[in-house]
């Protein structure tokens, strides 16, 4: 078949990624919920640094379909958030809270060296994406 006539893939376009950004804010918040976490833990997991962007970020959230302005990394953090959180419900499907406090607890396993694994995924980018890399090893993907 010519080249020409091949199906090309699209990247996404712009009102479908402010869409996924709503939706991912939305859900970053119902999460950091569950875990309790303060709005320090919760602005270094998105890499946002002034408390006012982050509570502007998540009243655009919960007041629109779409959200602009997300950079890309921040994008990738709530992308691991999301992973984070989903690989865990996996982990340990039969206790809310086990679940709910796992981030918060000191952890043996020697990725986290007794420490929770949270002070891991707030610290930075890389500690947030080993959390994430750790736990989808752990559940078999």
């Amino acid at each position: 078949m010519p080249a020409s006539t091949q199906a090309k893939s699209r990247a996404p376009t712009r009102s479908s990624e402010t869409a996924q950004a709503g939706a991912g804010l939305r859900t970053f918040a119902r999460i950091v919920d569950l875990w309790q976490l303060s709005a320090a833990d919760a602005m270094a997991l998105l890499g946002v640094d002034s408390r006012s962007t982050y509570y502007a970020l998540l009243k655009r959230a919960r007041d629109s379909r779409e959200v602009e302005g997300l950079s890309s990394d921040q994008l990738d953090r709530l992308s691991y958030v999301l992973g984070i959180y989903e690989a865990i419900r996996t982990i340990f499907p039969h206790s809310d809270e086990t679940r709910n406090g796992w981030i918060s607890r000191a952890n043996t396993d020697s990725l986290f060296a007794g420490r929770a694994p949270i002070e891991m995924m707030r610290a930075s980018m890389i500690g947030l994406y080993q959390t994430y890399a750790h736990l989808t090893a752990a559940r078999g993907w």
